[in-house]
């Protein structure tokens, strides 16, 4: 076995071992590395010129890496060694090799999304552009686009983008749009592979994201945050979270399914989704298993790390709309009496004639107040009523004729793996964006609740955002080291351009299923699925297992196998958690262990 820095072999300490740990990273994050190595450097001339006098008092550890390489006959390793121990006499090292290398890796510690240079559109005044060219994400080259939005934390909920639909008869699909009355300034919503690649700029990495671009679903993926035109604060940059680089990253990951790979060295980020990597590994079969081995059963189910057996949840958001998306206890309540249909198309049929709803009219023995739900599409639906209008009266009291819809709910909803109160949960900071209904001139659109720079900066002095200049929202929020920010989460919606024919004004699309509002037909977009749950979702469970069982195996190899292949061991498939081989100077032990899962078919 050879250990080397920047080429040069290091010499062990005499009859010294280490252990090598290479993990599953869907169970802990990291990849692989080693315990202590330990490394002489008293009367050790061979490591001293290597390390050099390392042992000075005003040498700090943290800084102490260097790059190398571990090598016996078929394994080789490439990675760090750093410096956790130093005496006189001898040195004590850690190899980490992949996540492992990146975790311990502090580049990006204190470098924030939000204070990056992320650029800016070019254009803020309605008049130097049409609707249909701010709408088309072509324009700008699938860099961002201005649709209409509202924000729901200012008293009147300020419109911006809006535009006005022209009708031109018996011409459908040349219907116009202008920009409305109130539409001053323009704001506008940048595209996610945008913003990770103007990040990668910033950071001088080089970005491959070809795995996501030739993906039509995650190639349209649009960033929603935005702030009002009147705020004279046009970066893109500073309507995202106050997240590192790292953050934004790791976050990322989750919503996606996929996984960044990280090279510091080279300064290189590649992007791979999760199921594609796994598809791609041969299975492992094991069959030089020691008799001896342990199974280990534990009842808490938390103690298994596995992304598999956590639950998932978006993180819990203020607006309206974000109540119908997510509300698994109001499915629970209703799920004893839930009446099913076999397909959509017969739910609407059914039902359609509550389109409108007289309020003369008895609701007794209807499905007005009940919940509804269609197996093909496995989506819940209320009736939920939009708007009023006043027909009449009757013995002095108000005739209304409501506008009813058929609202999809819960269809964000937690992925529950585990009932139990104290199961490892996984939350979600990338979300679906609100789209709610504005009012029966306007139709749908994106609702965002924007912040201001802190809980004091508006209500101080009880002046609304909306009507504050960039320089006194700025002066109020104080300096950078306030850690300020408009948002604490990213939005996001699918947006590839196509506008509804029926649609008032444009908007995108956050889940594959809608309903027409005159209950017409439905539907079907082939668009990024969010939902955290069914057929279709990023979240969904690639493997089963039994979290309460830990079975370790003794076996002999040759080499470590991949730790993320599926193993075949006494007739059985495994998904494997960790694999701890033994290295002295004469090599790697050929007696491995591994602590494995046993996959549920």
């Amino acid at each position: 076995m050879v250990i080397s820095v920047n080429g040069h072999p290091l010499a062990l300490k005499k009859g010294s071992s280490f252990e090598y740990i290479s993990e599953n990273r869907l169970f802990s994050g990291s990849d692989a590395y080693t315990l202590s190595i330990t490394f002489p450097l008293k009367d050790c001339p061979q490591n001293i010129e290597i390390f050099g006098h390392i042992n000075r008092k005003d040498v700090s550890l943290g800084k102490i890496i260097f790059d190398c390489e571990i090598r016996d006959k078929t394994f080789y390793k490439f990675g760090s060694l750093t410096v956790v121990e130093i005496s006189e006499s001898e040195v004590k090292c850690q190899f980490l090799e992949g996540r492992s290398e990146t975790n311990y890796d502090k580049t990006f510690d204190k470098v924030y999304i939000n204070e990056l240079n992320l650029g800016q559109p070019e254009i803020f005044l309605p008049s130097q552009i049409a609707p249909g060219d701010a709408f088309s994400p072509s324009y700008n080259d699938n860099k961002y686009v201005a649709l209409p939005w509202v924000n729901n934390n200012s008293d009147s909920g300020m419109p911006h983008n809006f535009v006005d639909l022209h009708v031109i008869e018996d011409y459908e699909h040349m219907n116009y749009y202008t920009w409305a009355e109130d539409t001053k300034d323009l704001t506008w919503q940048p595209y996610l592979i945008h913003i990770i690649k103007m990040i990668g700029k910033e950071i001088n990495y080089d970005i491959d994201l070809s795995s996501l671009e030739k993906d039509i679903n995650s190639r349209y993926l649009l960033i929603c945050n935005t702030l009002p035109g009147s705020w004279d604060i046009h970066e893109f940059a500073r309507a995202l979270p106050h997240w590192t680089v790292d953050e934004f990253f790791t976050k990322l990951e989750l919503f996606l399914g996929g996984e960044f790979t990280i090279d510091h060295r080279n300064k290189k980020i590649r992007f791979d989704f999760t199921k594609d990597i796994l598809q791609n590994l041969s299975p492992v079969e094991i069959d030089k298993v020691v008799k001896e081995f342990s199974s280990q059963i534990d009842s808490d189910e938390s103690n298994c790390e596995y992304i598999d057996v956590k639950n998932l949840a978006y993180n819990s958001d203020d607006s309206q709309a974000w109540k119908y998306y997510s509300c698994d206890w109001f499915v629970k309540e209703r799920i004893k009496s839930v009446v099913t249909y076999a397909t959509i198309s017969e739910l609407i049929s059914e039902n359609r004639w509550m389109s409108t709803w007289r309020n003369t009219t008895t609701r007794r023995n209807t499905n007005f107040n009940k919940l509804l739900y269609a197996e093909d599409v496995d989506t819940y639906f209320i009736i939920r009523t939009l708007s009023g209008k006043k027909v009449g009266e009757i013995n002095g009291n108000d005739i209304i004729d409501y506008k009813c819809i058929l609202q999809p709910v819960n269809i964000f909803g937690e992925r529950i793996v585990n009932e139990s109160e104290d199961a490892n949960e996984e939350e979600i900071e990338f979300m679906p964006v609100s789209i709610d209904y504005t009012d029966d001139a306007y139709g749908w659109c994106i609702f965002l609740n924007v912040g201001a720079f802190d809980e004091t900066s508006n209500h101080y002095l009880d002046i609304p955002s909306s009507d504050m200049t960039g320089t006194q929202s700025s002066l109020l929020a104080g300096s950078k080291d306030s850690n300020s920010e408009y948002y604490d989460k990213i939005y996001l919606g699918w947006w590839p351009g196509v506008t509804r024919t029926d649609a008032k004004m444009p908007y995108p699309i956050v889940d594959s299923i809608e309903v027409k509002d005159d209950w017409s037909r439905h539907t079907t977009w082939s668009c990024f699925n969010m939902r955290l749950t069914g057929a279709g979702s990023s979240h969904s469970i690639i493997h089963k297992i039994d979290p309460k069982r830990k079975v370790s195996f003794k076996f002999l190899a040759d080499t470590i196998p991949d730790v993320r292949a599926v193993f075949f061991i006494r007739g059985k498939r495994y998904i494997c958690e960790k694999i701890t081989a033994t290295f002295r100077e004469s090599g790697m032990s050929q007696l491995l262990k591994g602590d494995f899962y046993q996959i549920i078919d």
